[in-house]
């Protein structure tokens, strides 16, 4: 076998241990793990290794040069018994979603996209076969992870560092790519039910493939659903932190409304129904907000393959899916431009009738705030999202001289998000307000509000349709350039042309609200790899000698261009030990919803913001009306981001069945994109650019001209002191480093296997600034756990494995609101256990290819650790005890 084959060979098998399996394919010797059994079903075709792409580098047979790669295998997916892309990601200790509860990026507005190392997701680059994906959410235009039927992934494979260097934008923190299945022969089918309290899924899939040796197909589907679960659906929820020392977080506004008399700032509130004074009604509105959304999942792939000859290769590959999230949250609050209603009881002016004078005060204007549970007829609503998307790619691959190959491909990835989001028409609700005949006006206190009135106010909903395009064509040519004493020095070229279209329609805020923007991008990239030393002149201490040297130059239509090296290297000095190491950089473009998304222009009065994040330090006490901008901005520039990384591999020869591994990381990121926002926008002398005090007329016309009135009526504006630029802009700047590491062993036995393993990564540092002259923040103070770990240990006898696994994560610090300002509190650690068992039934009959499950996630229901803000536990939700059974056949 080539060396290089060998070493593509032992990547793709060193993490068969059924476990977290985690690998990092450095070693140029070949050597291999010991391998779990495999399915006849299941086992890979005859391919040369040589002509397979790993993760992380664009030479067929080579390795990430450098790289710490993570591998899970089929076997593995099935050891763990991930239902959905979502559940295999949440196994994953260095993925913000590990041990977590599956949620949809944006609040149920497009699909589960977790980062890499607590950065954003939109910092990791997700991929299928190494072909990016379409966006679909609505707030975020970064690629979506994709829905894959779970019969149909091959692979999971994560490359835990910098990777602009060979695919472009978003891999900064690193690269998430699924691999399917090519070639499968006869037909599988698969069933899943799992239950915990007040919530249940469900899935079932099938494939079917042929296989004719020349070429072949594999279709796959899969339905998925899950019932939703919201904040009172978990006993361990805390609001009102009083008795820890916090604040009662509960909310004002609720169902039974709260009254102030004469003026929005009056000190004396009157709680509905009775209007005692010095009462206010409090509430949970967490309670009817879903901590996980009801979900409806469809799935599908399709590949084929076929040799025209012994030379070319002609292929093609399809998935679609059609998600739904139905998404619950409390009714919105019943807020004028006031951010409440006024009502009048003034003869002459205004008189509304359903107006309640409060005993004893003698009131003639009061000031309500209430939730518009009454208007809506339930004490919550529904925000609905349906994401349909789908990514194709054909190419044709051509062998040339040599060993060299041509693959020239196309891609066409499409993507519609139709949103539905219920919302309060603020004139309408108050002129209501206003109104003096009970045909005409608002009832905050009770159901008086006639239909009529009602559907003006709740005729506001946000109605929006997304539509978003990729178009990639690419040419990539790669192979062996001459044999070396060390090896085969082989190289890679390639080049791309792609355009992005994202478009919107409908109405939000009671506006049109169309963006359209178009993006094309023009790159070439190229990679050599050097082995230096190797079989044919090893020499003391230089066993091999690798190094690896690649650089992408991406020329973007909006913002210009950008250019992006990495070098890498293994080391191996003696049999077993592999040093290596990476220095690159890498960068993310603004995202097309960063850069078009609609602009808003919010009106706040000065007694609004007086205690709000708005407010104006320079002021005191005199807060002015404010008009702030939040939206996209054309002028983004890419974020941008240097990393470097070293690391160890062990494969001691004493204990040929264990390997160690462990990586050092270090990434700093500028230029984040993000929002300015608190008070420091007002010091900070980097936001003094979007801050104007006291603007002029010209100034409040020029940025209003680019902005939809979202809250006000144009032209009815008063005064303005504060006029905020708050759109997206490039401040922000991380500095962040850490430890992967990973063990594990496996060994056979008389009666079958035993296998252990740990792996994890552990956060040294996570500085964050809000811009480049602002105070450092320490985010493992701030609700970043600094480890995530998990442990396996299991056996194999005979036709039943069992396995167990342990999910940790440290606990964090953080601040929570105190009466007389923050304080910090550190919460536990939080150590959930899994359990699953499988059994193989005999190969007779009916039971034969069948396989029974029990999978127990959270077997001890743990609950997650206390901590004195957001809702009790840090706004952290697992499921709880989860019990799952399932059936896997293939015929």
């Amino acid at each position: 076998m080539p060396l290089m084959g060998a070493c593509a060979l032992a990547a793709l098998l060193c993490a068969a241990a059924p476990a977290w399996a985690q690998s990092t394919p450095g070693a140029q010797d070949g050597a291999t793990a010991a391998k779990a059994p495999q399915d006849e079903a299941q086992a890979p075709a005859a391919q040369d290794e040589g002509q397979i792409v790993v993760t992380g580098s664009s030479i067929r047979g080579v390795p990430p040069t450098g790289s710490n790669l993570i591998s899970v295998t089929r076997d593995d997916i099935k050891t763990i018994g991930a239902n959905t892309t979502a559940d295999l990601l949440a196994t994953v200790p260095q993925l913000n979603s590990f041990n977590t509860t599956a949620r949809a990026s944006g609040g149920g507005a497009g699909s589960f996209a977790p980062g890499l190392r607590s950065l954003p997701a939109s910092a990791t680059l997700p991929l299928m076969n190494g072909h990016r994906l379409v966006a679909s959410s609505t707030k975020e235009t970064n690629p979506d992870f994709p829905f894959i039927p779970d019969l149909a992934i091959e692979r999971l494979e994560i490359v835990a560092d910098g990777a602009s260097a060979i695919y472009g934008s978003d891999a900064v923190a690193g690269v998430i790519n699924f691999i399917t299945r090519k070639r499968a022969s006869g037909l599988e089918a698969s069933v899943r039910y799992g239950m915990a309290d007040d919530y249940h899924n469900f899935s079932a899939s099938g494939l079917f493939g042929q296989d004719w040796g020349s070429g072949s197909f594999v279709a796959a589907y899969q339905y998925a659903e899950n019932s939703n679960i919201t904040g009172a659906d978990r006993d361990f929820r805390v609001v009102d932190f009083r008795p820890y020392g916090g604040v009662d977080s509960r909310s004002t506004v609720c169902p039974a409304a709260n009254v102030a008399v004469n003026t929005t700032a009056y000190a004396i509130y009157y709680a509905a129904p009775g209007l005692a004074p010095n009462t206010r009604n409090m509430c949970d509105n967490g309670a009817v907000t879903d901590i996980v959304p009801e979900t409806r999942l469809h799935s599908g792939y399709l590949t084929a393959h076929q040799d025209l000859s012994d030379r070319i290769t002609l292929w093609g590959e399809l998935l679609y899916s059609d998600r739904k999230d139905t998404v619950q949250a409390p009714p919105p609050a019943g807020a004028g431009a006031s951010g409440g209603v006024i009502l009048y009881n003034i003869p002459g002016f205004s008189q509304n009738p359903f107006f309640r004078t409060p005993p004893g005060s003698g009131a003639t204007i009061e000031f309500v705030q209430f939730r518009t549970d009454n208007l809506y007829g339930a004490d919550h609503i529904d925000n609905k999202f349906r994401v349909r998307a789908g990514n194709s790619s054909a190419g044709l691959d051509a062998r040339l001289a040599g060993d060299f190959k041509l693959s020239v491909y196309g891609t066409f990835d499409w993507a519609r998000n139709d949103s539905y989001l219920p919302a309060i028409n603020p004139t309408a609700l108050d002129a209501a307000a206003s109104a003096s005949t009970v045909a005409t006006a608002l009832d905050p206190f009770g159901n008086g509000t006639s239909p009529a009135v009602v559907a003006k106010i709740l005729d506001y909903a946000g109605d929006l349709t997304i539509h978003q395009r990729t178009y990639l064509g690419a040419a990539k040519v790669d192979g062996t350039i001459v044999d070396l004493p060390g090896g085969q020095l082989k190289v890679a070229a390639g080049t791309e042309y792609r355009h992005e279209a994202f478009r919107q329609r409908g109405i939000y805020g009671g506006s049109q609200v169309p963006e359209t923007l178009d993006r094309n991008v023009k790159s070439v990239y190229g990679e050599i790899f050097v082995p230096i030393f190797g079989d044919g002149n090893a020499a003391p201490l230089m066993r091999s000698l690798a190094l690896s040297l690649s650089a992408r130059y991406d020329d973007y239509s909006d913002f210009g261009s950008t250019t992006n090296p990495k070098v890498g290297v293994n080391w191996e000095p003696v049999h077993g030990v592999m040093l290596r190491g990476t220095y690159g950089t890498s960068f993310r473009a603004p995202g097309l919803r960063d850069v078009a998304a609609t602009v808003g222009a919010y009106y706040f009065n000065a007694a609004a913001i007086a205690g709000s994040a708005l407010r104006d330090p320079s002021r005191g006490a005199a807060q002015v009306d404010t008009v702030a901008l939040y939206g996209g901005n054309r002028g983004l520039q890419p974020e941008k981001a240097r990393t470097w990384s070293v690391g160890a591999d062990l494969k001691p020869a004493f204990l040929p069945n264990l390997r160690v591994s462990g990586t050092f990381y270090d990434i700093h990121y500028t230029d984040v994109i993000g929002t300015p926002g608190g008070s420091i926008a007002f010091t900070d002398p980097t936001f003094a650019a979007v801050v104007f005090r006291n603007p002029s007329a010209a100034q409040l016309s020029s940025l209003l001209s680019i902005a939809v009135p979202v809250n006000f009526a144009a032209g009815a504006l008063p005064p303005i002191g504060n006029l905020l630029d708050f759109r997206q802009g490039n401040f922000g700047v991380r500095d962040t480093n850490g430890l992967d590491f990973d063990i594990g062993y496996r060994t056979s036995t008389k009666f079958g296997a035993v296998f252990a393993g740990l792996a994890g990564n552990y956060i040294l540092k996570f500085d964050t600034r809000l811009s480049p002259t602002s105070a450092v923040s320490n985010q493992l103070d701030l609700g970043i756990p600094k480890a995530t770990l998990r442990g396996t240990i299991g056996a194999q006898v005979g036709p039943v494995t069992g396995v167990g696994f342990v999910n940790y994560r440290h606990g964090v610090t953080g601040l929570y609101a105190t009466p007389t300002g923050t304080a910090q509190y550190s919460a536990g650690s939080y150590t959930t256990i899994d359990l699953h068992f499988s059994v193989k039934l005999p190969d007779i009959g009916f039971a034969k290819g069948t396989e029974l499950s029990l999978l127990v996630n959270d077997l001890l229901d743990q609950k997650p650790p206390f901590f004195p803000a957001t809702d009790g536990v840090g706004g952290s939700y697992n499921l709880g005890r989860n019990v799952s059974v399932g059936l896997r056949k293939t015929f």
